[in-house]
């Protein structure tokens, strides 16, 4: 009898302990549920509905996003986020397409300097528009209009079996793998990626006879232009660039290299490249530009005051304002962007991304801007090593202020004239004539230092550009006009190339 009482409490107290469990755990799942609950949603916004599925359209420029905000100097991030786009390789988008990977390769590919940038990308584009004349019968080579530039009889072929757009990719990837031994080997496979799907595209369009004939026209073009190449001056210049053996003249207003912006360097940029041979024959014939303003140290003298205008435009070049925003968007150093000619070649090129042309217009257009703009560097590097003028950090250091810094690093080479006013007016000049005054478009370039700038027309470009370079404190007033007037000049010459019969 005691046995089966305790049973039954024992069995009681058993199913009680189950129960109180059971309530426990339901209670404390109730809680944690109030717990994570999440608050009442919030509105999000630039977050995209879903739509409709629709074609991608040929042409979209990229989005440039802020992604995140620098509290130390106040300025924001950006980021190029590129849309999808169908790249038509039958115009020129080819070109295009090319282009955007080239200046990357410029940008990545150490030695490759502004004066370096501009040769390789004239070779390139001249060679595209030599590739095209098979097809093209209006248009001409420039065999006798430039300096020791024949076509051989060999290259003249008939258009049967042959595709203009294939032998242009055969030829500017021959090219490029020739003018970029050194390029990181990442980007190299980005070379031969970019040649492999536009051959690909073309695989089930055209007979294997037509491939074939067209690759194979396409490569002796490059190595025609290779070979021509080689003779100028500034073969394989991207090995060293600095020449550790040229003496800088010494004297009062000499350049001399600025130690804080070039501590790894021993000697000035490429001081013998004005010696260069340049495309046109006029072209390297002395121009009668030189420095309007004479040298002096005296506080009443107008360089003096060329000097303290630099200094007093420095004071306003501070964090957010809009001339360092100038100041840092035209300063296309070597190392980590297109470099200067690459800058203006790359504004073409955006362009003709909103508004494709046909490939003998495009070949015309990139090989006439691009050989104008690798003889404005000759002309300017002949220029600068003639004159040898002293730089503003060094002048304003010494005569004004000592514990004075530009917004943006000095290059170790002479001030006098700006290369880049030089090669941004020959820009606007060649790009002026033949497109037209007031083209309009937006630069997207410069992306990682600011938003992208809109400009009304070529020259607007080009004079900002030139002003920039009194607003990052690296080159006087004088330098900078000297220097549009040599872009005016060497423009005016190039464009008397003629392309059509």
């Amino acid at each position: 009898m005691k046995k089966s009482l305790f049973f039954l409490i024992t069995l009681f107290n058993y199913f009680f302990a189950i129960a109180q469990t059971t309530t426990t755990t339901k209670k404390t799942n109730t809680t944690n549920q109030k717990t994570a609950s999440p608050k009442a949603p919030v509105k999000q916004t630039n977050i995209a509905k879903p739509t409709k599925t629709v074609k991608p359209t040929k042409v979209e420029e990229p989005i440039v996003e802020v992604i995140e905000q620098n509290t130390q100097i106040g300025n924001p991030t950006y980021v190029k986020v590129e849309p999808i786009r169908v790249y038509d390789f039958n115009n020129s988008d080819l070109l295009v397409k090319w282009h955007e990977l080239i200046f990357e390769l410029v940008e990545q590919t150490q030695g490759y300097t502004p004066c370096i940038a501009a040769r390789n990308m004239a070779y390139i584009n001249l060679a595209a528009y030599e590739t095209i004349l098979p097809t093209f019968k209006q248009n001409i080579s420039l065999s006798g209009q430039l300096q020791e530039f024949r076509r051989p009889d060999s290259l003249n072929i008939d258009s049967t079996n042959f595709n203009t757009s294939i032998a242009i990719n055969s030829t500017i990837f021959k090219l490029v793998d020739k003018l970029f031994p050194s390029a990181p080997y990442i980007w190299m496979e980005k070379v031969y990626a970019l040649n492999d799907t536009i051959n690909n595209f073309y695989t089930d369009k055209v007979s294997a006879q037509t491939m074939r004939k067209s690759k194979i026209f396409g490569a002796k073009i490059a190595y025609w232009i290779y070979e021509y190449s080689k003779s100028d001056g500034g073969h394989q210049a991207f090995i060293r660039t600095y020449n550790m053996n040229y003496k800088l003249p010494k004297c009062q207003s000499c350049f001399e290299i600025n130690r804080v912006a070039d501590l790894e360097n021993t000697g000035p940029l490429h001081p013998n490249w004005g010696q260069n041979r340049t495309f046109l024959q006029v072209n390297q014939q002395e121009i009668d530009i030189k420095p309007k303003v004479e040298f002096s140290i005296y506080p009443n003298s107008p360089f003096y005051k060329m000097a303290m205008e630099v200094y007093n435009i420095s004071k306003q070049v501070t964090p957010n304002s809009e001339k360092l925003q100038i100041a840092n968007f035209w300063d296309d150093a070597a190392t980590y962007t297109y470099t200067a000619p690459g800058h203006s070649i790359s504004i073409l090129t955006q362009v003709l991304k909103q508004n494709p042309v046909d490939l003998s217009r495009a070949t015309e257009l990139l090989s006439n801007l691009s050989i104008a703009v690798s003889d404005a560097f000759i002309v300017t590097w002949r220029l600068k090593y003639q004159y040898n003028l002293i730089r503003p950090i060094a002048f304003i250091k010494r005569y004004i202020d000592n514990q004075w810094e530009p917004s943006i690093l000095t290059p170790p080479f002479p001030e006098f004239p700006s290369g880049h006013s030089a090669q941004t007016s020959t820009m606007a000049t060649v790009l002026t004539a033949k497109m037209g005054e007031n083209v309009s478009f937006i630069d997207y370039s410069k992306y990682f230092v600011g938003p992208p700038k809109s400009f009304s027309s070529f020259w607007a470009a080009a004079r900002e550009c030139s002003i920039s370079r009194v607003y990052g404190g690296i080159h006087f007033r004088d330098g900078i006009e000297q220097g549009e007037e040599v872009g005016k000049v060497v423009g005016k010459n190039t464009l008397s190339l003629q392309y059509k019969k």
